[in-house]
């Protein structure tokens, strides 16, 4: 699966059920592409970085893909949206090239 943000195009893991507990736990090297967490409905997400080695930038989505709330996240920290989301794109920050903001709208493309 892609996601596109902006004209931005990025390989991403598609992960629900127990991959979107693991995310990005245990990886030693920051990795190459970005995780697509998606949820049943909106809600309110919270998420972990226990076990995560590097800083996140996770981008809160609501059911029309559109970004409700982002948010940096540091290693071992523990983070609760404010908005309702329904998927959450996790991006190691050595992988985002361009500035993203709440309002705009992503593409996910099989």
């Amino acid at each position: 699966m892609y996601i596109q943000i902006k004209n931005q195009k990025y390989k991403a893991d598609f992960c629900q059920g127990f991959s979107r507990v693991i995310g990005f736990m245990f990886f030693f090297t920051k990795p190459k592409k970005p995780k697509l967490l998606a949820f049943e409905k909106e809600q309110r997400i919270s998420l972990h970085m226990l076990f995560v080695f590097f800083p996140l930038l996770a981008v809160f989505l609501d059911s029309e893909k559109r970004i409700v709330e982002i948010k940096r996240l540091m290693p071992f920290t523990f983070y609760t949206s404010k908005k309702k989301a329904r998927y959450v794109i996790e991006m190691p920050l050595n992988l985002i090239k361009i500035k993203v903001s709440v309002g705009k709208k992503i593409k996910f493309i099989s």
